[in-house]
């Protein structure tokens, strides 16, 4: 239940055994930050997706990925 002062978008949703703890979520971003053009999340990542989820994110949602090299939409990918 919602009031005033506690609207829905600040409360846990729970979609089956998953529960975020408000609905402030952070769709997926490409940044082209794989240094090594192999695809692997760097330190940057951790540091730039890390920083959202301590900022209060409900949920943070990692770029763009790719099962093969060639379904990247860059190198970097």
């Amino acid at each position: 239940m919602t009031t005033p002062a506690r609207p829905a978008l600040f409360t846990p949703l729970t979609v089956r055994s998953v529960t975020a703890r408000n609905r402030l979520w952070v769709s997926p971003m490409c940044q082209y930050s794989c240094e090594a053009q192999d695809g692997m999340p760097t330190e940057w990542h951790l540091v730039h997706l890390g920083a959202m989820a301590r900022g209060g994110a409900g949920l943070v949602m990692a770029e763009a990925t790719a099962v093969l090299p060639e379904g990247r939409i860059t190198p970097w990918d």
